[in-house]
């Protein structure tokens, strides 16, 4: 038998008593990033104490096919913080899965465009397709992002069925789901996973247990056809960004992909005179060729987006996770679909499964999300702002161009826009940032430049597209490069992507090769856990891709999540034993 936690005092209630156990089965309705990174999860940190699971995934659609088929309307940006974490979850992104490493963004207003780009050089921003990519697509060269992770579900034990549920109801306590196929046996645990575009939330809010759906606002989604060739010479590795002073116009994002771009606008009613309008403006005019016009049809839809939480998410043996609990406001969806995946994941695995359970270790989590969402709003706001005060839209422009040209260390502007419009940080953490006093002083100061007699001409420099190899993250080292040289101070870690590595140290003037590490591996992971130099140089043998993880986000989210941890203590664990067993063998 599997350990478990401790059985509670006689005088808790039955209903109490509500744990997995070995043998114990478990539903996922929704085989989409939260359905799949649940179940991730949980049997990882079920294997941890020793426990087997089942696990069913309902998901009636195949990811791997195009069109509505396969879709999940949705933009398909990985945000750059959590292309680290999932790398340090031993989640890999391979080249087949990105459409497009995403190395910079453009913002483009009405009196003038930027490139902003992010202090470390380096691909850590995906772009994918959540399904088999755009209806009429004819040859995928890619595959699906969505598809993968249910993938890596299915290799940790998951069963995938491909059936819709048309019901849900209890037997003796224990959830139950009803397809065309008939009714399923109990099971110890119900997690819902489905997007607000789906009837199924109403099959939840059915239950009686108090659960009420997300509110949700209308956006727009449509992939447009250029081609490879032409997206390279127009686009590049950048994503355009768009601050517009259109009536109900938010913003709007063209996202370079394989052949297509996706764009996506977000604002209150969207319709057909607002698409048209935002086509003929000047700045979007010069982001295609100039004999491009949008073609009569394409695909495209008008899916619901969540911006607000839902009503109790859980209920006894049952909780709900991603868009059908709560999600990052405007962006990062599936950011949000991580966070509350591992967390209900670890509160059914270390905690129970009984409502109350859910409550004090994974509502939490929700509620986090949920208020740093109203800050977002806050953002937003000040956003829309800018949009409608020309003077405020000069002065946002020449401070971040400033700090783009000069490459300041610390270029403030510059740092809060990525992140606002990236999704790679917390919108608490952008809104600090934005009420620093020499970030203010100095939006003032590029403010009243642009009234003052004396004025600076504005700086007008030709944007030059970096090319670069498409569906790759991180960056490329070749043989004769040094990733990480002993005695340099450390300040991240870095998981290779693909090709290999020799780890050299260098005592007395000669060299000691003490590892060679392939795709998966990680190493200068002693940076980020204290302030020691390098104690070795690694080295490319041929050409490799690797992927930094920052030092600050890694140990922010340590803080948070402790399990995060787990996979490196026992790499590292794994390093010390092979190593006393090179040393016996040598002695």
């Amino acid at each position: 038998m599997s350990s478990r936690p401790p059985i509670p005092s006689p005088l808790a209630t039955e209903r109490d008593r509500l744990f997995l156990d070995d043998g114990s089965r478990v539903a996922v309705i929704g085989g989409g990033p939260a359905g799949s990174l649940f179940t991730y999860f949980l049997f990882e940190m079920a294997e941890r104490i020793g426990m087997e699971l089942a696990v069913d995934i309902y998901e009636p659609r195949d990811f791997t096919k195009a069109g509505p088929q396969g879709c999940n309307m949705c933009g398909g940006i990985i945000s750059e913080s959590l292309v680290q974490l999932l790398a340090t979850e031993g989640i890999n992104l391979p080249s087949s899965v990105v459409q497009r490493g995403i190395d910079s963004y453009v913002l483009h207003m009405d009196v003038g465009t930027v490139r902003i780009e992010p202090t470390r050089r380096e691909k850590r921003i995906a772009a994918v397709y959540r399904g088999g990519g755009p209806r009429g697509v004819v040859e995928s060269r890619w595959h699906s992002f969505d598809a993968h992770l249910l993938e890596l579900a299915k290799g940790r034990g998951a069963q995938v069925l491909h059936e819709r549920v048309e019901g849900i109801d209890r037997n003796s306590g224990k959830p139950r789901i009803t397809t065309k196929k008939g009714i399923s046996p109990g099971y110890d645990l119900l997690v819902g996973a489905v997007g607000v575009n789906t009837g199924a939330l109403k099959l939840f809010e059915e239950m009686g247990a108090g659960y009420r759906a997300p509110g949700t606002t209308k956006t727009y989604i449509c992939e447009l056809f250029l081609g490879e060739r032409t997206i390279k010479t127009y686009f590049g590795n950048s994503m355009h960004m768009f601050l517009f002073n259109l009536p109900r116009l938010e913003f709007a994002a063209l996202i370079p992909k394989g052949d297509y771009v996706t764009m996506v606008m977000l604002g209150t009613g969207i319709d057909k005179a607002l698409v048209e309008a935002f086509f003929s403006t000047p700045e979007v005019r010069k982001c295609f060729p100039s004999d491009w016009s949008p073609p009569a049809d394409f695909c495209r839809c008008s899916p619901a987006i969540n911006i607000s939480a839902a009503v109790k998410p859980f209920a006894d043996r049952m909780v709900l996770i991603g868009d059908s609990g709560v999600s990052r406001l405007y962006k990062d969806g599936i950011g949000g679909a991580y966070r509350t995946a591992k967390a209900a994941a670890r509160t059914a695995v270390f905690e129970g499964v009984a409502e109350e359970d859910f409550r004090k270790h994974y509502l939490p989590v929700c509620r986090s999300l949920s208020m740093d969402n109203g800050i977002g709003k806050v953002v937003f706001g000040v956003t829309s702002l800018i949009q409608k005060t020309t003077m405020l839209r000069k002065g946002l422009l020449r401070m971040t161009t400033a700090e783009q040209e000069s490459r300041q260390r610390n270029p403030r502007m510059s740092d809060v826009l990525w992140d606002t419009f990236t999704g790679s940080a917390p919108y608490e953490d952008v809104f600090r940032r934005s009420l620093h006093p020499v970030f203010l002083g100095r939006l003032l100061y590029e403010t009243l430049m642009e009234v003052l007699p004396a004025r600076r001409e504005a700086r007008k420099k030709e944007d030059k597209v970096p090319f670069g190899k498409i569906g790759e993250l991180g960056k490329i080292y070749n043989s004769g490069e040094i990733i990480v040289r002993q005695g340099d101070t450390g300040e991240c870690m870095y998981f290779i992507q693909s090709g290999k590595v020799e780890v050299i140290h260098n005592s007395d003037g000669r060299e000691v090769k003490i590892a060679e590490l392939g795709p998966g591996e990680f190493f200068g992971e002693m940076a980020l856990f204290e302030k020691g130099l390098r104690s070795a140089t690694v080295r490319p043998l041929g050409e490799v891709r690797v992927l930094s993880v920052d030092k600050r986000l890694f140990l922010r989210k340590i803080h948070e999540d402790p399990a995060l941890a787990f996979r490196i203590m026992q790499k590292m664990s794994r390093r010390i034993r092979e190593l006393d067993k090179e040393l016996g063998d040598l002695r």
